[in-house]
């Protein structure tokens, strides 16, 4: 009788005969069904950090490189692991909750089952990186394979990824989840010496080795600290909190101070240039007079990166 396995050797195994249907994940419908997958076979692969570098370009090709440092995989089974019913079957299945943000239910199935389905679904899948660390590239055309938020025309946000990536970190507490552009997570690499500092052409290339879509001029705004890393998802502490120093008792009878609109335009530009070294974008910026003194108020995001 055949058993539920076919060896494919390196701890790597072929699902066979009733296993197949038990144990298969369901298609990729969603970008964040993907996202879902890629997260949880870090995981399973025994990793203590993940890294998610997200980009749009054209609005409408999504890529994903997530980084990891996990066990990694044999060089020869590079394309073997995309294969149909190919997992790491000495992992024990792991039945989860799944996200609170209803991204997607977590199943009981080995590690590697979804690559297929990711590969099927996506415009471009391949292992990176083997190992050390390990790194997956996925692209998607959101025509045909869709993020949430763009089914929803009340929702501000493009993305509705980082908010799937928070629900992963919430329900794995011991990982550390990065998720920001290329650049910013290629600076959390630096910081945390995956990467080792070295010349801009030495980190340009191993960028570009883990799927990085960082030009050389993005390396050099990384490396002179223009670009700040990715903070840890779930460390946010939700809405950004305003920094505003309380206003100075005002004197009896002060008088409020103004701004003419060409120092009003150049603060503007001042702060428009700040926001962009840091990958950001000013949405808006008000001014308030009062006695003794002027409130700036900012507001700022970071918009989805594109590169040409």
């Amino acid at each position: 009788m055949e058993g539920p396995y076919r060896d494919l050797g390196s701890g790597f195994a072929r699902l066979s005969g009733a296993e197949v249907p038990r144990r298969a994940p369901s298609s990729i419908s969603t970008v964040e069904d993907a996202l879902f997958e890629l997260l949880r076979n870090a995981r399973d692969a025994g990793a203590s950090s993940i890294y998610v570098a997200s980009a749009l370009r054209s609005r409408r090709y999504r890529s994903l490189t997530v980084i990891d440092d996990g066990r990694g995989v044999p060089e020869a089974y590079s394309d073997v692991i995309f294969e149909p019913g190919v997992t790491t079957r000495h992992l024990d299945p792991n039945p989860e909750a799944g996200l609170r943000a209803g991204v997607r239910s977590g199943g009981a199935h080995g590690a590697g089952l979804a690559l297929h389905h990711i590969r099927n679904a996506a415009v471009e899948a391949r292992l990176a990186h083997p190992s050390s660390p390990t790194s997956v590239r996925v692209v998607f055309d959101t025509s045909s394979v869709p993020e949430r938020s763009l089914q929803s025309e009340t929702r501000g946000s493009k993305s509705n990824l980082l908010a799937a990536a928070r629900s992963f970190a919430a329900d794995h507490p011991n990982l550390r989840l990065f998720y920001a552009s290329h650049a910013a997570i290629l600076a959390s690499l630096l910081e945390n010496l995956i990467i080792q500092e070295s010349s801009r052409a030495e980190i340009s290339a191993m960028a570009e080795g883990l799927g990085l879509d960082v030009s050389p001029k993005t390396v050099g705004r990384v490396l002179r600290g223009e670009v700040g890393a990715a903070r840890r998802v779930g460390s946010e502490g939700g809405a950004p909190r305003s920094h505003r120093t309380p206003p100075s008792p005002a004197s009896p009878g002060g008088r409020p101070l103004y701004i003419g609109e060409d120092a009003r335009a150049e603060v503007r530009d001042i702060l428009g240039r700040a926001a962009r070294a840091s990958y950001m974008e000013v949405v808006d910026v008000k001014f308030e007079s009062r006695p003794g003194e002027v409130s700036i108020k900012v507001r700022v995001h970071e918009p989805e990166d594109e590169y040409d």
